[in-house]
């Protein structure tokens, strides 16, 4: 009977030291709050975490239909709050955007390409704001327009050349990137800086930057040949992500101001002996040097639902062909769960999904090499 006490004592112990599940990592840093997620998803009480996909229905881009529109290679889209959905095609003479309704029937083209007022020369970055306004950044004419759901055109604003690729923000604020030299004697260098601009198009704080590797003198990289980065937009915050900063989400408020960086633990994935041989091919025709790193970055670009979860693209093959996993945050930024979905992945980093209306848009990649468009009903468990 005298070992009971010790026992109980033992048993105590094990209880309040053992780590909860539900205990989230996380701290201040000069203002800032940092969530850091490791390899296992957190479990939350209450927290709902099982996505569970149901396909609605797909939009074949191999059909005759879209060879007539001339969008068969498009992969840019948006979604409205209804449903309708934007392709937009910039390679083309004539209309550049192209709805269809919540049903995947094609509805309408507009956005004629041209110079003039209304008219669009290359689509860089696209969007629908709270008011359901489609907005397009074109950047061959220096302007942003904004066009109704019924294919009016609200406005458009120009912009000057010293500012870069620019986004509209729901403050009226506007979310930029550019390139900024770099100070070196004997090269041109410069980096990407991600920078916001009042309406007046003048910088009001500089948010973050990015190195950009010299391609004359390091030559290619085989995979992701382009510095990685990624943005979205809330209609509260900004979204941004580099390679630079690894398996890291910068967080801002519409001002500018950081509020959060959130952190995941990663497995760094090998790039296989079959990729590089494919990827090599690739590079042949066009001379230069070729380099491949030993690992994919930590992370590819992310999407972002109405509830605010965030959608992670890892380079983690699934079970199927085609898929690849993604981490998924809550709203806090919290690590929460894993699911391998088939989204067609561009320039190896860059996932042609979206999702509103708590359903996944996105575009898939078939056997025969076309592709086809995707709605899936999204379901939490």
């Amino acid at each position: 009977m005298k070992k009971l006490p010790f026992l109980y004592f033992i048993i105590a112990v094990t209880i309040f030291c053992s780590p909860s599940s539900d205990q989230i990592e996380k701290y201040m840093e000069d203002g800032v709050e940092i969530v850091i997620n490791h390899l296992e998803p957190y479990k939350l009480k209450g927290e709902r975490t099982n996505l569970i996909l149901e396909k609605e229905f797909f939009i074949d881009f191999a059909g005759d239909d879209i060879g007539e529109l001339g969008i068969a290679d498009t992969v840019d889209f948006e979604v409205d709050t209804e449903g309708n959905i934007y392709f937009f095609y910039a390679n083309k003479e004539g209309d550049l955007i192209f709805k269809f309704n919540p049903h995947g029937n094609f509805e309408t083209s507009f956005g004629q390409k041209g110079q003039g007022p209304g008219e669009l020369q290359w689509i860089i970055w696209t969007g629908v704001d709270s008011q359901d306004r489609l907005i397009i950044s074109d950047n061959g004419n220096r302007k942003v327009l904004f066009f109704s759901k019924d294919k009016v055109l609200i406005k458009e604003i120009r912009y000057p050349s010293t500012v870069g690729l620019l986004y509209p923000l729901e403050n009226g604020n506007f979310f930029g990137l550019w390139n900024k030299p770099a100070k070196n004697k004997d090269k041109d260098m410069y980096t990407w800086a991600f920078s916001l601009y009042n309406p007046q198009f003048e910088e009001i704080k500089l948010l973050d930057t990015q190195k950009v590797y010299d391609f004359n003198t390091q030559g290619f990289r085989g995979i992701i040949s382009r510095p990685f980065n990624a943005r979205q937009f809330s209609k509260e915050n900004i979204f941004v992500a580099c390679e630079d900063r690894g398996y890291e989400i910068l967080k801002y408020d519409l001002e500018g101001n950081l509020i959060q960086k959130i952190r995941k633990e990663f497995e760094p994935v090998a790039i296989s002996e079959n990729v590089i041989k494919e990827k090599k091919k690739q590079f042949e025709t066009m001379g230069g040097e070729v380099w491949f790193p030993k690992f994919w970055l930590p992370m590819g670009n992310f999407f972002l639902d109405d509830d605010g979860r965030i959608y992670v693209k890892t380079f983690e093959r699934g079970e199927n062909p085609g898929e690849y996993i993604f981490d998924i945050f809550n709203p806090e930024g919290i690590f929460i769960g894993r699911k391998a979905m088939n989204i067609l992945t561009l320039g190896d980093a860059y996932a042609c999904a979206k999702s509103r209306r708590d359903r996944l848009y996105c575009f898939q990649e078939k056997s025969d090499g076309f592709r086809e468009f995707i709605v899936y009903r999204m379901k939490w468990e």
